[in-house]
């Protein structure tokens, strides 16, 4: 039997705001644990949430900058559920009515263009982190692995970091519309790229600034019922995503064909297995208890904040991409990566200033080929380059007159 792929994108991408969505504490990384966690984050009796401006702000930018509706009125519910690493027992979140509805984000895989449609962006506050191992007396852990090898660990215990509690998120959600790895890759990199160009977050993966859940199902080729579902948890690198979402085609597959049932469940992905594993039974809407929170009034956006975020938007991506092949008459291909990152379409546009058209393309030729691969060799972004800009128009000219 041959089978179908059907993946959906949820992605938690952190806004780049100083302070929480919900109390001034400071949203800055790698402070010692528990520093940043005030009485608001933790929802200490008597305390009350207050709204950040800069997270709305932000939402309503990336809304603008996929072309979705912005809601005006928009509410603030509260998620209930029971983890550890959630002090306050529930998540302040959007439920029925989120900030951002549709959209959609386009993009190309290999040579084809791919649209994904967006299902919605809401705005929530982020938990905090477990750690499990060893402990020293400042806070800082070590693994099981540790103990017994390194001195001054103490014994096999978890713990809780509150201070990314209450840190703004945008979780932006898919619809079920990508069908392979490759595609959904291509999409969390294309949406990496939006959220930084437009600065509403730092992208940092290893921070877990933006991370992914991927849904995965598969159903017989040329059915139109989608099949059962499992969610793959806080996928923090392309090459994990792409590796997860393949691992759990080929398991769903194998469990069908052998007379198995897939079960709707949250998984991990273990990179050093390779592989996924089971870490809970996937809950359904109804059994968060979603109720709007008491102590938030509704969202409103007005027509002047509207305007004002529109105003200050940076050129997107594809219009980029179209001036640049209008502008200097390169090719589709050169432009997608020219553009893959600001700093990189800023390189090329300082190098072809004043540039005609035969020039622009040496240049567009010489940065796509020759000075990416080294920089891929060598593991470098284009801001740590050997060779700036003007260093690179002077050997193409040199190069051009040669060659005329």
């Amino acid at each position: 039997m041959k089978w179908e792929v059907v993946i959906g994108l949820e992605t938690h991408a952190q806004l780049s705001t100083a302070s929480k969505i919900f109390s001034g504490t400071s949203t800055a990384f790698g402070a010692a644990p528990n520093t940043q966690a005030c009485a608001v984050d933790l929802a200490l009796p008597g305390v009350l949430p207050v709204l950040n401006k800069g997270a709305v702000e932000r939402a309503v930018r990336f809304g603008l900058a996929v072309g979705a509706k912005i809601n005006r009125r928009s509410v603030f519910a509260r998620k209930n559920y029971f983890y550890p690493d959630l002090p306050k027992g529930y998540q302040i979140s959007q439920y029925e009515t989120p900030i951002v509805e549709g959209g959609s984000l386009t993009f190309r895989v290999g040579d084809q263009e791919k649209t994904v449609p967006l299902t919605r962006a809401h705005l929530e506050e982020d938990a905090g982190k477990s750690f499990h191992g060893g402990f020293d007396e400042k806070g800082h852990g070590g693994s099981y692995s540790d103990l017994g090898t390194t001195d001054g660990l103490l014994s096999q215990v978890s713990g809780i970091d509150f201070n990314r509690a209450g840190t703004p998120l945008l979780e932006i959600v898919t619809e079920p519309d990508m069908r392979s790895s490759a595609e959904a890759v291509a999409y969390a990199k294309a949406l990496h790229e939006l959220v930084r160009d437009i600065g509403i977050c730092d992208g940092n993966m290893q921070e877990g600034s933006f991370r992914c859940d991927a849904n995965v199902s598969v159903r017989p080729a040329g059915t139109e019922k989608l099949g059962t579902r499992c969610e793959i948890k806080n996928l923090n690198s392309f090459r994990f995503l792409e590796r997860a979402i393949e691992f759990e085609i080929r398991r769903q597959i194998d469990v069908i064909e052998d007379g198995g049932r897939v079960v709707q469940e949250t998984r991990l992905y273990d990179p050093d297995k390779d592989e996924t594993r089971s870490m809970r039974s996937k809950e359904d809407a109804h059994d968060y208890r979603y109720f709007p929170d008491p102590d938030l009034l509704p969202l409103e956006v007005n027509d002047a904040m509207l305007e004002t975020i529109r105003a200050t938007l940076p050129e997107l991506r594809q219009a980029k991409q179209a001036r640049f092949m209008a502008s200097y008459g390169i090719y589709a291909y050169d432009a997608n990566i020219l553009t893959s990152s600001r700093e990189l379409a800023d390189y090329f546009e300082s190098a072809v200033q004043s540039a005609d058209a035969k020039t622009a393309k040496l240049c567009a030729n010489w940065i796509v080929g020759q000075l990416n691969a080294r920089l891929n060799d060598e593991n470098l972004a284009i801001t740590q380059s050997k060779i700036d800009s003007v260093q690179l128009r002077r050997l193409v000219d040199r190069r051009w007159q040669h060659i005329r």
